[in-house]
């Protein structure tokens, strides 16, 4: 083999071990959204999630159930999801995901307990409504 040939063949492997070794760490995981039914008095909670992109659609969560949704963060800081929460005689809207301010805390799961008052994030964070 020539010279060319060999580096080639060296540079070639180098690069599929980096990729190997590294390559997660410039490849984002999917954030999983997590929607819990928090509510009282056993009522079913409709949500309607959108993104600029995307329309997730209706999903009725049953009491103290959940449903969830995945997506890659854009990592420019736009990502942005949002959703229409509906029960009895409510209805609210809430930005669920808001890359700037879940990115951190969120990871690679954010979980939202959604409560009269607001969503709490894990629980114990508690939010105002945005409408």
């Amino acid at each position: 083999m020539n010279l060319s040939i060999r580096l080639f063949v060296a540079f070639t492997i180098i690069l599929t071990l980096l990729q190997a070794c590294i390559g997660d760490v410039y490849l984002p995981a999917k954030t999983r959204v997590q929607i819990f039914n928090s509510l009282p008095g056993e009522v079913t909670l409709t949500v309607h999630c959108k993104s600029k992109d995307d329309d997730l659609g209706f999903h009725q969560i049953p009491p103290n159930g959940s449903w969830e949704f995945h997506f890659k963060a854009n990592f420019v800081g736009s990502t942005l999801f949002f959703c229409s929460m509906q029960w009895s005689d409510q209805f609210h809207y809430f930005d669920i995901y808001i890359e700037k301010r879940d990115y951190d805390r969120c990871k690679y799961v954010c979980p939202w307990y959604v409560r009269p008052s607001g969503p709490c994030f894990n629980n114990t964070d508690c939010e105002n409504w945005n409408s």
